[in-house]
């Protein structure tokens, strides 16, 4: 008995490709992210932690080359963190993008999978019915064989 053959598998493995391309391009867009926000958060630590540091400065006499270094420090750092949220939005951007891809590709594999379990059902009922045709003729073939030789009882 042949096995059961799908004429779309090629199909089927390209589009399962396609949408494993697309799990990892949302991982990886992901893991940006995640990047992104950790690099805000040390940012905001940092700043915070230097906001304390120079209040503590401004006690007593007070040394104007530190707060313009802090000054110049904090303009840095703000404009690192602009530049950081302007790539954290278009990440957002993408992922947004990469997760409709994902829902497409992963729409288009499952609809060829339920074909090809639509197909397989059908092949494994004409299975079962030549089985059973066969049965049948063996069991037919087996009595006429018995009343042939005067057998049956």
């Amino acid at each position: 008995m042949a096995g059961f053959r799908f004429r779309f598998q090629s199909i089927l493995q390209h589009r399962q490709r396609i949408e494993d391309e697309c799990q990892r391009n949302l991982a990886q867009l992901m893991r940006s992210r995640m990047i992104f926000h950790d690099q805000l958060q040390k940012m905001q630590d940092t700043i915070r932690e230097s906001k304390q540091q120079m209040a503590d400065s401004l006690v007593g006499k007070i040394d104007l080359s530190q707060v313009s270094g802090f000054a110049s420090y904090s303009h840095q750092v703000t404009n690192r963190g602009q530049q950081l949220v302007a790539r954290l939005t278009r990440v957002e951007r993408q992922i947004a993008e990469a997760r409709q891809s994902l829902l497409d590709a992963s729409r288009q594999r499952k609809a060829l999978d339920r074909l090809r379990e639509k197909h397989h059902n059908r092949w494994r009922r004409d299975q079962d019915r030549r089985e059973a045709a066969e049965l049948d003729e063996m069991s037919t073939q087996r009595y006429a064989s018995a009343m042939a030789t005067g057998g049956a009882r």
